[in-house]
């Protein structure tokens, strides 16, 4: 795995969650994905309370992180995986996915 672009942040991550020990053993998967719908929610929460946008932001980096810190866990390469989705989403027709022009 190259380390450039989101790899880099995957790695900081992961040095960080070892340092304050967060493991990233197969058995916390589970977990994982919980704690990063957690973070969508309160940003949600925040969003609908009327709260600064930088308290939304601030979740929102949240969830970053935890995403990268389980695509560590199990060991895929991010930046990888972003460039490839992101090449087939600009083929994609304008509004893809919508039913009625939702």
């Amino acid at each position: 795995m190259e380390q450039v672009g989101l790899n880099v942040k995957m790695a900081e991550v992961r040095a960080l969650c070892e340092a304050k020990g967060f493991s990233a053993e197969p058995r916390r998967i589970w977990e994982m994905l919980a704690l990063i719908h957690s973070e969508i929610s309160e940003a949600s929460d925040c969003y609908k309370k009327g709260q600064p946008l930088e308290a939304v932001g601030e979740e929102l980096i949240d969830a970053i992180i935890r995403i990268l810190h389980l695509l560590s866990a199990l060991g895929l390469d991010a930046e990888k995986l972003y460039q490839e989705k992101m090449a087939e989403n600009w083929e994609r027709p304008y509004r893809y996915g919508t039913v009625r022009g939702g």
